[in-house]
């Protein structure tokens, strides 16, 4: 408005911006519909890769797996037919494929995976004399650990093998001296499950072993 106009006229102004400003709808919260190319083109392709991922990564998982009410006849049948076709205890495969896995678990980290062990450190099994020589020293070794020196194949080593019996079962300290007994150039009878509990109960809770104890109870000088 120029200077000198009468103030009526800015009255008028003021209210004709007014009732233009009132005659404009009042704005409202609504939930619109998203596009459609925005649901075919992205939900769509997401939902698709989301049901396919559960179905390919789920692992096996059963969605029955927690319902108590659910039948279970189905896997006890298949439990069943495991059993009938289960390897015997002292099956020299089983034992061997078993003793692998435990290898691979408990004594892979020192003796390394091809049982050359590391050195200065841990002692190799690869072509061992006393992981070939009599069963009850190694068996005795794994069941109660073992301390001082030890002579293999020509050299002196200085370390502690820790004791597993309290965390190896009897056949499980079977299959993984049968495994190595059997590995990396070894040729040397099995161990059985017998064997390592008679050993177990003979010289139950015994200290870790030196060599010159188990040669005094094998009869063998290392």
């Amino acid at each position: 408005m120029k200077p000198g106009n009468e103030p009526g006229e800015d009255m008028d102004t003021r209210e004709v911006h007014g009732a233009l400003i009132r005659e404009k709808e009042e704005p409202i919260e609504a939930i619109r519909r998203a596009p459609w190319w925005l649901v075919h083109g992205i939900y769509a392709p997401l939902c698709i890769w989301g049901i396919w991922y559960l179905l390919s990564e789920s692992g096996g998982f059963r969605w029955d797996e927690y319902n108590e009410s659910y039948p279970r006849t189905l896997v006890l049948e298949e439990s069943a037919e495991d059993a009938k076709t289960a390897p015997a205890s002292d099956n020299p495969a089983a034992l061997i494929k078993e003793g692998k896995t435990v290898f691979t678990t408990v004594c892979a980290a020192c003796h390394q995976a091809d049982g050359k062990g590391l050195p200065g450190a841990f002692p190799p099994l690869a072509g061992s004399d006393w992981v070939n020589g009599p069963e009850e020293r190694i068996i005795l070794i794994v069941l109660h650990g073992l301390g001082g020196e030890i002579v293999v194949n020509g050299e002196t080593w200085n370390s502690i093998m820790p004791a597993q019996g309290a965390t190896l079962d009897d056949r499980k300290i079977s299959a993984v001296l049968s495994y190595i007994r059997s590995e990396w150039g070894n040729s040397s009878p099995p161990v059985t499950p017998a064997k390592v509990a008679e050993l177990r109960e003979n010289f139950a809770d015994h200290a870790p072993w030196t060599t010159t104890d188990l040669d005094n109870i094998t009869g063998e000088a290392n």
